[in-house]
């Protein structure tokens, strides 16, 4: 079988404009986060690289929360209830929260990859930015958008390469990477298609209360809790802060918590060496078998086989 090449070829004369200089950076980046054919999963919480050297259709899958992907090579159309939205280097793509789709990768070769990345975006970034907003009310659309795309702007994609070089040193991945992370959501919700996410919280009500809350179930990941436990924390009545919550995180408090906990795990697992099973028990499962599920799906390999390759890696 013949080798993947890990890198796009150096293009033969300097870009003239500054955005296809950074486009040509993304290219590189890209190509060295996604070395093997498929998913590519990160050290950094959320993100995974894609690559695909072939027009290929994806099933159907679920997506929890806020997710972004750019493309740095090629083209991609993905459908929401009939809906068909095409992206490529110079549209970014956004979904706005849980929802089921199909991706068709359109324009792919050995030669010319499709190539991008993949990050599902912390709710805690987006509650923190929408109260860095408060005030800004952006026109909202008639009705909920599962997702959108938006123009790949000087300024978004200078972000986009400033994190990916950002991830390449350790230092850096633990210092300025965040940085740019909460950078790149503020554009993401100042954007003008990004009013299909802010709609959801109106007048940003309520949005320091669900910030605290999740700030208090990342403290307690690894006690058993209800909505009632959390809502009592923040004094907010159960059903009005499940509600709220769900309007700023894009996703329920009890799903908010079981990532924390499946991404808690695998700090366990990688960084402590604890086995499968001690993992599982330390953030709440009973079940050995079902925590293997859940990790399966958020993270797309069992958390035995997970571990393993970010230890051997």
């Amino acid at each position: 079988m013949a080798q993947l090449l890990p890198y796009p070829p150096k293009p033969k004369t300097k870009p003239a404009t500054k955005q296809a200089w950074l486009a040509a950076e993304l290219l590189e980046l890209a190509a060295r986060g996604a070395p093997k054919e498929g998913d590519t999963e990160h050290a950094f919480p959320g993100l995974r690289f894609l690559r695909v050297s072939r027009p290929s259709t994806y099933r159907k899958w679920h997506a929890f929360g806020p997710m972004l992907i750019v493309v740095a090579q090629g083209r991609k159309v993905s459908t929401f209830r009939g809906l068909n939205l095409s992206y490529d280097p110079s549209r970014f793509f956004v979904v706005t929260g849980a929802a089921e789709f199909e991706g068709k990768v359109i324009e792919a070769t050995r030669e010319k990859p499709f190539l991008a990345f993949c990050y599902a975006i912390s709710p805690d970034i987006v509650a923190k930015t929408l109260l860095a907003l408060a005030g800004e009310t952006p026109e909202s659309p008639e009705e909920d958008v599962p997702a959108f795309v938006g123009a790949m702007d000087t300024a978004m994609l200078d972000c986009a390469v400033r994190w990916l070089r950002a991830l390449e040193d350790p230092v850096e991945r633990r210092v300025v990477a965040p940085l740019v992370v909460e950078e790149l959501v503020f554009r993401l919700l100042r954007s003008d298609a990004a009013a299909a996410i802010r709609s959801a919280v109106g007048q940003e009500r309520d949005t320091d209360k669900v910030q605290l809350a999740m700030q208090f179930l990342r403290a307690n990941v690894e006690r058993p809790l209800s909505v009632e436990d959390v809502a009592r924390h923040v004094a907010m009545s159960s059903s009005h802060f499940a509600h709220r919550f769900r309007a700023v995180a894009r996703v329920s408090p009890m799903r908010y918590l079981k990532q924390l906990r499946l991404e808690h795990a695998r700090t366990l697992m990688v960084g402590e060496g604890l086995r499968v099973s001690e993992a599982a028990v330390r953030v709440g499962y009973e079940s050995t078998s079902h925590f293997t599920r859940d990790f399966r799906r958020l993270f797309g390999a069992s958390p035995g086989e997970y571990a393993r390759r970010f230890r051997e890696g």
